[in-house]
């Protein structure tokens, strides 16, 4: 985002915070140092570019128009600010399907962030083989660009045969995200210390757990 000054020099303001700059590289360095990438901003995958931006279809039709959209990755900022000529930010409302569900398993309320995630747990309570989950059951440390940060799971997960796992629950398009990637790398590790597994759910992991529920199902009908 930029605009013209008084005397016509552009002016780079963040689309995150309303942060003004004079030069374009430090407009850029600022967003990439002080925000999150993937939540904040997305950066241009052509690898001439790798600016930060909100939206790459739209960068794409601005600044590359002959260039072939890419199809896979983080395509928008997963949250949308309107930063106005005052330096104002205004967030817009998230679509995630937010809220409380209730698990007849574990007898109690956990909070959701994602219609993904309510669906894991209705699929956890529903599934024969797990005795018990608990939901953002601890913190691991973590690094990133040189500092150190803490993440936290989405599920752990205890079956019946006595293996443990932690699932991580996220779309597809977010698992190329290199703060995503030094998260995980780290919850391995952290993982296979205890003997546990550590798995990235992205849409084909949950649809792989909806079929074996659904076919613990189909099976007690057979043998019935």
């Amino acid at each position: 985002m930029f605009q013209s000054s008084n005397n016509n020099q552009k002016k780079y303001q963040c689309f995150i915070c309303g942060v003004m700059f004079d030069e374009f590289q430090e407009f850029t360095d600022h967003i990439i140092e002080k925000h999150e990438e993937g939540r904040d901003y997305v950066l241009c995958p052509l690898e001439r570019c790798k600016v930060p931006v909100r939206d790459v279809k739209l960068h794409y039709k601005v600044k590359h128009p002959s260039e072939k959209l890419p199809t896979k990755g983080l395509m928008k900022a997963i949250v949308w600010r309107d930063v106005s000529t005052k330096g104002k930010v205004k967030v817009k409302k998230r679509n995630f399907r937010e809220g409380y569900h209730h698990s007849t398993k574990m007898g109690k309320d956990f909070y959701h962030r994602s219609g993904y995630e309510k669906k894991i747990f209705e699929l956890l309570d529903e599934w024969n083989e797990v005795m018990a989950y608990d939901v953002e059951p601890f913190k691991i440390p973590y690094v990133h660009e040189g500092e150190v940060h803490q993440y936290t799971p989405d599920v752990f997960v205890a079956y019946q045969s006595g293996k443990k796992e932690i699932w991580e629950i996220k779309p597809a398009n977010q698992t190329t995200l290199q703060k995503n990637k030094d998260k995980w790398e780290a919850a391995n590790i952290a993982c296979q210390a205890r003997g546990w597994e550590f798995t990235v759910l992205t849409e084909k992991g949950i649809n792989m757990v909806a079929n074996k529920v659904k076919r613990q199902f189909t099976e007690n009908q057979d043998e019935d």
